[in-house]
């Protein structure tokens, strides 16, 4: 009876000893970026990837521009790419805090293709208006 409590205690003490070994701590950086600038530069790091995916499917000649577009962002925000890449770390291994980040970067985006979406409306629009304006508002013409 003892050797199964002292077995039991001993297999306790092994399994809570090792329970956070893998866990991977990740220290807050010293220049560690606020997650409201995260959004933003995510957000741009996003538009540049779709850009950058877009022109190299329709424009094969046009040459890839990647490192100027990612330089342009570093500059605008006054930021390295190891500030953004230890910050990313940081929020990554906090898990809901990058949750929280994404899903502004996802309403940020959202937003930005709904003006998008407008001003494409807008200019299709004016471009019928001017094609043919009765044809398209008949009964602005009656």
């Amino acid at each position: 009876m003892q050797k199964s409590i002292t077995l039991f205690l001993l297999l306790a003490l092994l399994f809570s000893g090792c329970y956070k070994v893998n866990k991977l701590e990740v220290k807050k950086p010293a220049h560690l970026i606020s997650k409201d600038k995260m959004v933003d530069i995510i957000t741009d790091m996003e538009i540049i990837h779709s850009v950058v995916v877009y022109n190299k499917e329709h424009y094969p000649e046009y040459g890839s521009k990647e490192n100027s577009y990612y330089q342009a962002l570093f500059n605008h925000y006054h930021v390295t790419k190891s500030q953004i890449r230890a910050s990313m770390d940081y929020y990554i291994n906090q898990g809901s805090e990058m949750a929280k980040i994404y899903d502004k970067v996802m309403a940020k985006l959202a937003k930005k293709q709904a003006i998008l979406d407008e001003q494409l409306r807008i200019k299709e629009g004016k471009k019928i208006l001017k094609d043919n304006p009765g044809e398209n508002f008949p009964f602005l013409f009656r």
